[in-house]
């Protein structure tokens, strides 16, 4: 993470500018507000030793209930698939399953989808062992999606060159016993959290990448 006043592209009168703008949409996020108090650049993002972008955030234990009034406050939408998933009372449910502890720091690195690069090959099953088996990242929960939502905004998300940023946790049964995974999307307007289908065998386009915890060292 970049500090501020060390190097010339990121000012802090920029910073704070930047700060303020998302203060006054609404958009500004705790995590980021911490980094600024430390003299961090908050909207720089770190890459690993295999060049995937990393950040960093604090969890929060909510409800899917309570993830959808707190990102539709703050003018983000959800799609029809994703609120069943957040909302859904099943035993594979969001809040049975993949809530994250309040208070605790998450890391979670960007693998892009393009990395496995037939159309064909890149399947859940495929992208999920490239990041866990290849590069030792840890098994994703839904949980981080409404964090890293809040987190990357649509402008950031197109820098990077994706579409959309999603994850191999678990699938989350819909109401019609369709099993989803979440993801945080750019298109349709932006500002997003669609659901997509999570079976093994489901292929993914090559625009987006997919977030995995990064295990402490």
């Amino acid at each position: 993470m970049t500090n501020i006043g060390t190097s010339p592209d990121n000012r802090l009168a920029g910073l704070s500018a930047d700060l303020f703008h998302k203060l006054q949409a609404g958009s500004l996020t705790l995590d980021e507000l911490v980094l600024f108090t430390q003299r961090k650049n908050p909207f720089a993002f770190e890459r690993n030793e295999h060049g995937h972008i990393v950040l960093t955030f604090v969890g929060l234990d909510l409800t899917g209930a309570q993830e959808i009034e707190r990102l539709e406050g703050t003018g983000f939408r959800f799609g029809k698939y994703a609120k069943q998933c957040l909302m859904s009372r099943n035993s594979d449910s969001y809040d049975a399953k993949h809530r994250l502890v309040a208070g605790q720091m998450y890391k979670i690195a960007l693998m892009p989808g393009r990395e496995i690069e037939k159309d064909s090959d890149r399947t859940t099953a495929n992208l999920q062992k490239r990041g866990m088996e290849h590069y030792g990242y840890g098994k994703p929960l839904a949980g981080l999606v409404p964090r890293y939502r809040e987190r990357i905004s649509d402008k950031q998300m197109e820098e990077m060159g994706f579409w959309y940023i999603s994850s191999t946790h678990d699938p989350i049964k819909d109401f019609g016993g369709g099993p989803l995974v979440l993801s945080a999307d750019r298109g349709g307007g932006g500002r997003w959290v669609y659901a997509s289908w999570g079976e093994p065998d489901a292929r993914w386009d090559g625009r987006g990448a997919f977030a995995f915890p990064v295990p402490a060292s």
